[in-house]
């Protein structure tokens, strides 16, 4: 990762420990429904509750889940 890529991240883990994805990461975790910026909707594979996520553009990180 870059400089600006982990200094965007660890502010994000401030503020949502534990909640923050990389494109791999969220992949993993989460199936994409849709985008509607800054947000995606998505269902959570471990247990296919649906909800979102808000989203950077560049860096790209997915964070703050909030079930539907």
């Amino acid at each position: 990762m870059e400089d600006e890529e982990v200094e965007l991240r660890n502010e994000l883990e401030k503020q949502y420990p534990n909640d923050v994805y990389s494109t791999d990461e969220m992949t993993k975790k989460f199936s994409t429904i849709g985008f509607a910026a800054p947000y995606v909707v998505v269902k959570r594979k471990e247990d296919n509750v649906e909800g979102s996520l808000q989203f950077t553009h560049m860096p790209r990180f997915y964070y703050n889940f909030k079930e539907s």
